[in-house]
């Protein structure tokens, strides 16, 4: 009998570490989660530490003495060139994709500017009003124009996630049913935390038992029926508006889809989130720069986002943005 156990144990613990190989070889999802040493608090806004080295979501990333997001190997900034500021979260950093790969590595070759990255998890439109301030006053580089990177989830986030809890209050927020609510005590995010950043097999596994991609967005849709919650995003967008105005800073807006709108053909109901940020943008007489349709038009657009990702892009998604961002003129 001890023998039977002993060899299903062992028959079990094989097919976890096939199974671990096969998913990481065919790229199916990517790790998550990233290591909180490496970030600094500042006012109660999340950065990354400067000048280091570490992962996130399984890749290496590099940051320069400002906390800007650069690429590994032998790079500076031209002190000769103007500069363009992005400000986003997660999708703008560049979460699960080497830094060559993202929009910003792409765009770097094709114009004559410095691109300054200082995009951070769990940014929202609070974070860029101390953001906006900061980097114009304390950088050296003469910045021409911020491209603020618009998600559905920056209706929800609170500003400045703490240093101790990033991923876990990123999680709360994000992962609102029933059965994931029966976790949320030490134990179990601890652990959760733990194999989401170890295993893509865990991270598989719960994709597909908690339909992440369905789960995160429907989280976000009921959000935007939230009308205390729109007042302050309006709110938001005004304080930006009035301090990029007072400073003369040219500020572009640019709003990303969800994986699980695009995966569902942009169907008009599940275009609710945009409809309303739109309004919100008509009303504080700015523009938006919204991609969703040219995300929903594209032929390729299931190749967009990580698997089992709700928002974050692939490699192709990258350099789909990049395209846009060019052949739209937001920026050139």
């Amino acid at each position: 009998m001890k023998k039977i156990i002993f060899v299903n144990i062992i028959v079990i613990f094989c097919l976890v570490i096939i199974c671990e190989i096969l998913i990481r070889s065919f790229n199916i999802v990517g790790l998550q989660g990233s290591d909180k040493n490496f970030f600094v608090s500042e006012n109660d806004v999340v950065l990354l530490k400067p000048n280091s080295l570490f992962k996130v979501a399984g890749k290496k990333v590099k940051t320069d003495n400002n906390g800007f997001r650069i690429p590994i190997k032998n790079y500076t900034f031209d002190k000769n060139k103007d500069s363009i500021l992005v400000l986003g979260d997660s999708v703008s950093f560049g979460f699960g994709v080497k830094e060559e790969e993202t929009f910003i590595g792409v765009l770097r070759d094709k114009l004559n500017f410095n691109l300054l990255n200082s995009s951070v998890i769990g940014h929202n439109l609070e974070s860029y009003i101390y953001l906006l301030n900061k980097y114009q006053e304390e950088n050296n580089k003469k910045i021409v124009n911020t491209l603020i990177f618009i998600c559905l989830n920056d209706i929800h986030l609170s500003q400045g996630v703490i240093l101790d809890n990033i991923q876990k209050k990123d999680s709360e927020n994000l992962e609102p049913s029933k059965f994931i609510r029966l976790f949320k005590n030490k134990f179990f995010i601890n652990i959760n935390l733990f194999l989401r950043e170890k295993s893509v097999l865990f991270v598989f596994l719960k994709s597909i038992g908690t339909n992440s991609v369905k789960r995160h967005y429907d989280y976000m849709y009921t959000s935007y029926n939230n009308q205390k919650l729109t007042d302050v995003y309006y709110k938001n967008i005004i304080q930006i508006k009035e301090y990029s105005e007072k400073k003369g800073l040219k500020v572009s807006f640019i709003l990303l889809p969800y994986a699980h709108q695009i995966n569902n053909n942009c169907k008009k109901q599940l275009m609710l989130p945009q409809k309303k940020i739109k309004k919100i943008f008509k009303k504080a007489n700015l523009e938006l720069n919204d991609l969703s349709d040219n995300f929903c038009d594209d032929e390729n657009k299931k190749k967009f986002f990580l698997g089992f990702d709700p928002v974050h892009l692939s490699k192709a998604g990258h350099k789909f943005v990049s395209e846009l961002l060019i052949g739209r003129g937001i920026i050139n």
